[in-house]
């Protein structure tokens, strides 16, 4: 499973195994705190490793969306019908993995209504999943 989400993110299968096997030598000494997460195993390691790759990206000087292919346009439809404002945050947040910090003084806003944009864009797209 892990390996399939992997993919979304690069654009052949022979990074996205050199990927995986990074983010499992990378996390091996750190399972422990998956395992005291509130989180699922899965979904921990699903947060872990997009720190990763969206770490990888940078370093190859890659636009981290370009690796989405056809799951750009699928998480976008997601918000479709939410402001710009929303869609903004999602993409730069979800997506790019901005620092809320850098967004908020971005916009000019305190970090709070960043995390309530963040928190309404999850609720949409449970929403839309449900």
């Amino acid at each position: 499973m892990l390996f399939s989400y992997v993919q979304q993110f690069v654009s052949s299968r022979r990074e996205a195994e050199s990927l995986l096997a990074n983010i499992f030598i990378r996390l091996a000494s750190r399972l422990d705190a998956a395992f005291e997460s509130s989180l699922s195993v899965y979904c921990w390691l699903q947060i872990e490793a997009r720190k990763i790759i969206l770490e990888h990206r940078r370093q190859d000087g890659v636009d981290v969306m370009s690796g989405l292919g056809e799951n750009k346009a699928y998480y976008f439809s997601l918000l479709e019908e939410s402001s710009s404002e929303h869609r903004w945050v999602f993409r730069e947040l979800f997506i790019h993995g901005r620092q809320r910090e850098d967004l908020a003084r971005e916009a000019g806003k305190d970090q709070a209504h960043i995390e309530d944009l963040l928190k309404e864009c999850m609720q949409i797209i449970r929403k839309k999943l449900g």
